[in-house]
């Protein structure tokens, strides 16, 4: 059930019979609506915003030039350049992402198809997440540039606790250039 109200036009206001005007009912009732519409606090004056700042083409109050004295330094010597540690792989990482996907014919897989890039644990080899930091612990000496590479173009040099010799082929210095295998090396160090 639905009970809609509607009124068109204002409030009328009671209007009390002469005698009636004098009752208590009556004058409680004509205090209270002269209540209602009283104001209950005394105006003031509104007040003007400020006006906002204008901004000026240039400073009114140029600063004042000071005076610099110009001494040489002397430079102390420097050591000759550190060349960077055989550590750093010197790849394109983008580049070895895609090699690392992508099939090789000769193989007949990818790297993907048997290393998990986004997990440490075994696919059909280890996987590969965080491989720079623990390619750094494998060898005593060696660098986990060098374990890295050496897995990838002889991986019977090492091989993990766990794994079976002759899981990874052996052909992967003939089928990558020296520089895709410094990529894929550079890719694997993102795996972090």
């Amino acid at each position: 059930m639905v009970l809609l109200i509607a009124a068109c036009g204002t409030v009328a206001t009671p209007e009390w019979s002469e005698e009636a005007q004098e009752t208590r009912v009556a004058q409680a009732a004509i205090a209270e609506e002269l209540t209602l519409v009283a104001p209950t606090l005394v105006p003031t004056d509104t007040l003007t915003p400020t006006p906002l700042p204008t901004e000026t083409p240039f400073p009114t109050n140029p600063p004042s030039p000071t005076a610099v004295v110009v001494t040489a330094t002397p430079v102390p010597p420097t050591e000759a350049p550190v060349e960077a540690a055989s550590d750093a792989p010197q790849g394109d990482a983008a580049n070895g992402q895609v090699l690392f996907n992508e099939l090789q014919a000769q193989a007949g897989f990818a790297c993907a198809t048997c290393h998990y890039f986004n997990q440490e644990a075994q696919l059909i080899g280890p996987g590969l997440l965080n491989v720079s930091v623990r390619a750094e612990t494998r060898v005593p000496g060696q660098s986990a540039y060098d374990y890295i590479h050496q897995s990838i173009v002889n991986p019977s040099a090492y091989v993990v606790e766990g794994f079976p010799d002759n899981l990874m082929p052996k052909i992967y210095a003939e089928l990558f250039t020296e520089q895709q295998i410094n990529d894929i090396i550079a890719y694997l160090y993102t795996l972090k």
